[in-house]
């Protein structure tokens, strides 16, 4: 009867000790990992800040391109050819 308590003890200490580790183990990975949540989650909002940066600079792209072409129709072709060779060197 005495060993069979011993055994039963032993085998709950030993049962309980790999519950923690297991757990330590999968709360690491959950929370302090390459794959945990939190960067997940920074990973979500920088995709969304990218994806404004991204309309905005194309908004500022057509901007820039309409008044680049409105300067180009205002100039006579021969000072444009000169301006984009000084350019160029």
């Amino acid at each position: 009867m005495l060993r069979e308590n011993r055994q039963f003890i032993v085998l709950s200490i030993v049962l309980i000790f790999f519950t923690f580790v297991l757990a330590y183990y999968i709360s690491n990975l959950l929370f302090y990992g390459k794959n945990s949540y939190e960067v997940y989650s920074n990973l979500k909002d920088r995709k969304v800040k990218l994806q404004k940066d991204i309309k905005t600079l194309q908004y500022e792209n057509a901007m820039l391109q309409k008044k680049y072409f409105e300067l180009k129709n205002l100039e006579p072709e021969e000072l444009w050819k000169l301006s984009l060779h000084v350019y160029w060197q």
